[in-house]
Order: structure tokens, then C-alpha cells, then sequence
């Protein structure tokens, strides 16, 4: 009897493989519409090429750009298709700080749903910055940093473990495997300061496990954050969630939408 390789959900690897590619058709699809989408697929699926492609928000004047062969249509799925990032409680805040902002995607939401708000975009990842730069840097109101967000000023290791771009981590050690670059890291005191009075009406952070580090040394700003939306890597880092319950106490309100956890203030 023949034996076919399996995965580790016991499906043999071929049909594995082909829900996978399926799946990509679909998203290309939702993102591109039919006819774009199967040839952007195609090209990237068989072709192997690596390109750019521009999508047209309503909501903005210039056109969104995603880099095709890599993590940036799901990014855009997630955002402006799925509103992950659509907030579960009635409010406007004025000032935004997006941590881990990879191309600016998540800015650029913010800025479609809160057009007078004072955004501050940080991302240490020299070519997701570039990317950021093309999306933000000509908006008014919004800032671009490239940094990444830690327990403390300084510098520290970019390292990329072959996931894609929207995996970059962040360690004090530079033993992990992958490619590996210095950048500059601030902590959220220093982020803070480029708010007026240092406070923060929503708090956006994908940081890829250095949120275990940040909010471990929270004490000194987290009463100046009145709502937060975070995705946790506890996969990648153990005892990220347990750092960032222990610090939200003030902030008891809680709701998921899909990886991300909003949580916020109660209000009068």
C-alpha cells in the first residue's frame, strides 16, 4: 500500500498545498477584484515575481501601494476589508501613536476614520519604512519615526526570521537566527513626548513580542493611554499576554476582533 506524506493536521502535503494556494487566489481576488487578482496570483504563484500594485482607497487621495510576493495584501485584507481595526466603542481620538505601523497601513485607516487626529507612525524595519515614507510622509498631522518601540532608549537587534515583513522582531540579543541589522529603539516615555501632554487616546501595537518588554516597564505611562488595540505573540514570545493584562488593569473594557484585543476606559 502506498504511503503519501502528511502534515501535521494529517492531511497528505499535496492537498495541503492546494487549499493554500486556493486560499491565496481568494484573498488576491477580494483584494484586486477577478481579472487583477488571478493574474497578480499567477505572477506571483508561478511566475515567482516580486512587484508592486496599487489599490485605490476611497477614502484617499493617493493610492495605496502593496508589494505583491509578500505579507502586504493580507495586511490590506485585514485592515480595509476585515476593519480589524475599527474601533468597538463610540469614540474620536485625537492622537494616535502606531507602533510596529510595518508600511502604514493601519495609519492610513486611522486617518480614513479620524481625519483631524495627530498620528505618530514607528517602525524600525528599514524597508517597511521606506514603504511608510511613500503612504505618510506627505500627510499633514502625521509623523513617521523609524525606530522600534522597548523597555528602554537605545539601540537594539532587527532581526528577520524569514516569515516576511510583517514579522520583523526586536532583541537585545543578537544570537537568533536570520538576517540581523541595529536600529534605534525609544521607549514609551520618549514616544510620548511628541503628544501634547504626553497622553495618548489609542495606542495601536503589532511589535512582534517586544510588547512583553514594553509593558513590563508600563508603570511610568500607562495611565496616559486611554485605549489600546494590540496583537499578542505569545507564540513567538512567552508571557506577553501575562505582561499586558497585568499592566491594562485601569483599562477593564475588552473586546476581540480577530487577533486584535481592543481594550479601553470606561467612560462617563
Amino acid at each position: 500500500m502506498a504511503h503519501f506524506p502528511v502534515n501535521s493536521q494529517n492531511q497528505p502535503v499535496g492537498l495541503s498545498l492546494l487549499k493554500a494556494r486556493i486560499r491565496e487566489l481568494f484573498l488576491h481576488v477580494q483584494v484586486l477584484g477577478f481579472v487583477r487578482g488571478l493574474v497578480t496570483w499567477l505572477r506571483v504563484s508561478v511566475l515567482r515575481q516580486q512587484f508592486e500594485i496599487s489599490v485605490q482607497v476611497p477614502a484617499l487621495k493617493a493610492p495605496v501601494i502593496l508589494r505583491a510576493g509578500g505579507s502586504d495584501i493580507e495586511v490590506f485584507k485585514k485592515i480595509f476589508i476585515d476593519h480589524e481595526y475599527r474601533l468597538p466603542f463610540d469614540a474620536c481620538p485625537c492622537t494616535i501613536l502606531d507602533l510596529g505601523a510595518n508600511t502604514g497601513l493601519a495609519s492610513l485607516y486611522f486617518r480614513t476614520q479620524f481625519p483631524e487626529a495627530q498620528i505618530v507612525a514607528v517602525e524600525p524595519d528599514p524597508a517597511n519604512f521606506a514603504m511608510m515614507q511613500r503612504h505618510l510622509g506627505a500627510l499633514p498631522g502625521v509623523e513617521i519615526i523609524q525606530a522600534a518601540v522597548w523597555s528602554h532608549d537605545g539601540e537594539i537587534t532587527l532581526t528577520d526570521p524569514g516569515i516576511g515583513s510583517w514579522a520583523m522582531r526586536v532583541e537585545e540579543s543578537s544570537h537568533s537566527a536570520g538576517s540581523q541589522c541595529e536600529v534605534a529603539a525609544l521607549s514609551m516615555p520618549s514616544l510620548l513626548k511628541h503628544f501634547p501632554q504626553g497622553r495618548v487616546a489609542l495606542l495601536k501595537m503589532d511589535v512582534e513580542g517586544a510588547e512583553k518588554e514594553v509593558f513590563e516597564s508600563s508603570a511610568a505611562w500607562i495611565e496616559n493611554i486611554d485605549a489600546i488595540v494590540i496583537e499578542l505573540h505569545d507564540r513567538y514570545k512567552p508571557g506577553c499576554s501575562r505582561a499586558f493584562f497585568t499592566s491594562v488593569a485601569t483599562l477593564p473594557c475588552e473586546q476581540w476582533i480577530g487577533e486584535n484585543l481592543f481594550v479601553w476606559r470606561v467612560r462617563a
